[in-house]
């Protein structure tokens, strides 16, 4: 059965083609919505502004003639009273019956009946039929006149209203699409000007793909997100850079220590094959199970790395006694070394993976058998106001000079003749010890021996049911051992 992405189409999802492309049309997409929504709220506003206004001017018109009937009668109203203008369309005055008294334009009629006097009516959306099915407003005022009772009608023609709204509306679309269309071209323009020195970096990327991982990226003068992106572009070169030599690095050097064992097995066997007789147990036992323990010893290391390195040094936290930890090393170390074994040991409980934790102590202490003259040391010491155990081992070899005292816990570092890895070593160890430390939030150094030598330890945060108050120690965790 095909999954989903098997059915897809060719080119599914880049219909809107390049960046530059997609950009322009978003803008101009944009631009015309906002157009669109800008040029109707304008629209609808000014026919509203429009419309507010002749009312206005309807009612003041009105006022103004109730207010001359009112005082003088008809006699008061002059023709220049009733004459039309932009927003008044027609004036008429009405008597108690409904009869025109006095009108702008002969044979009119009025809109609306009439008033009784101090009364006033105003009638939006009034349609009169044969006049171009305009809208009309109509203001009623009724007075009290020495001509009796009358009613001034002014009414106000939305039509020519709406027409100049309408023309403006046209005009807006005639005008926008070319606005539209330069916003395009501008876009087009200025975003193809701003994605040059991607181009740029693209074709600079692409030819830095082929494997030639010192190059770097122009960095484009323009202090953007351009320029950021291709500084950090340069910043992941230099990571990829110093892992490619670190990787080429650790093939070369694993693939060295590979080859001396393998060398070693391969040339006895061959030769035992070529002569016809067998290996004798003194050659097994001081060669080929020494290489070949070596060997196994070295694959496991490179496992553990290499799983490492891939999903990170994984634990499996439980509460731990890291005391009885060092005991077994202690108990270890005295019987397979020949060094005097000494150890000073205080309970001390850690949250970590016991199996981890076991293997970069035994790390450690066969480091210092492998170089020390005559003793080894073990040491166990809590620091209850930071919280912490320090796990030390230390030996009277030859020490480890300051330079190198970072360095040793890099893989296959090789030091000077005195403690190289042709002791026995894979070169490895140490590096493991880093790894698992880190993981379990603690730290390792290697530092000098007061008597001469080297000291390793390594400090790891106290479990937190078990951490006392400074200068205090758990009742069960009150003991120590000195040998």
């Amino acid at each position: 059965m095909s999954s989903a992405a098997d059915n897809r189409r060719p080119g599914a999802g880049r219909w809107l083609g390049p960046v530059r492309i997609r950009l322009t049309l978003v803008a101009t997409a944009v631009v015309t919505v906002a157009m669109a929504v800008a040029a109707i709220g304008m629209l609808l506003t000014m026919h509203r502004s429009l419309i507010a206004d002749a009312e206005s001017a309807g009612a003041n018109r009105a006022r103004q003639l109730a207010d001359a009937l009112e005082a003088d009668g008809l006699h008061a109203i002059t023709p220049l009273m009733l004459a039309r203008d932009p927003n008044v369309a027609d004036v008429v005055i009405i008597d108690a019956d409904g009869e025109v008294e006095k009108s702008s334009v002969v044979g009119v009629r009025p809109l609306l009946a009439s008033l009784p006097p101090g009364s006033s009516k105003t009638v939006r959306d009034i349609r009169v039929v044969g006049r171009y099915n305009y809208t009309y407003t109509a203001n009623a005022v009724g007075v009290d006149t020495p001509n009796g009772p009358l009613t001034v009608i002014v009414s106000t023609d939305q039509g020519p209203i709406t027409t100049s709204v309408l023309t403006v509306a046209y005009t807006i679309c005639m005008v926008f699409p070319g606005i539209i269309i330069g916003v395009a071209l501008l876009t087009y323009f200025l975003v193809g000007r701003a994605l040059r020195p991607v181009e740029s970096i693209r074709k600079q990327a692409d030819a830095i793909s082929g494997g030639d991982t010192s190059r770097r990226l122009t960095v484009p003068a323009t202090g953007d997100e351009i320029a950021g992106l291709a500084s950090t572009m340069n910043e992941m070169l230099e990571r990829i850079e110093h892992s490619r030599s670190r990787q080429l690095q650790f093939v070369n050097d694993a693939s060295h220590e590979l080859n001396s064992p393998l060398t070693t097995i391969i040339g006895l066997l061959d030769l035992a094959r070529t002569t016809g007789q067998p290996i004798d147990i003194h050659t097994i036992e001081t060669i080929l199970l020494p290489d070949a323990h070596r060997l196994g010893q070295l694959v496991e290391d490179l496992l553990i790395l290499a799983r490492a390195d891939e999903k990170g040094m994984r634990t499996t936290p439980q509460s731990v006694d890291l005391d009885d930890i060092v005991r077994s090393e202690v108990t270890r170390m005295r019987a397979l070394s020949p060094a005097d074994v000494s150890s000073a040991i205080v309970a001390a409980r850690v949250d970590g993976d016991p199996g981890q934790l076991t293997r970069a102590v035994r790390n450690i202490a066969d480091n210092a058998a492998r170089h020390t003259r005559s003793t080894l040391s073990f040491a166990i010491s809590r620091d209850d106001r930071a919280g912490t155990v320090t796990v030390s081992v230390a030996d009277n070899g030859p020490g480890v000079a300051d330079a190198d005292k970072t360095r040793v816990f890099d893989r296959f570092v090789r030091l000077d003749a005195a403690r190289d890895r042709d002791r026995g070593g894979s070169g490895l160890g140490l590096a493991i010890v880093a790894d698992i430390v880190r993981a379990h939030g603690g730290t390792v150094v290697a530092e000098d021996n007061p008597g001469g030598g080297a000291v390793f330890a390594i400090t790891l945060p106290l479990a937190a049911a078990t951490a006392g108050t400074p200068g205090q120690t758990p009742p069960h965790d009150a003991r120590a051992v000195s040998t």
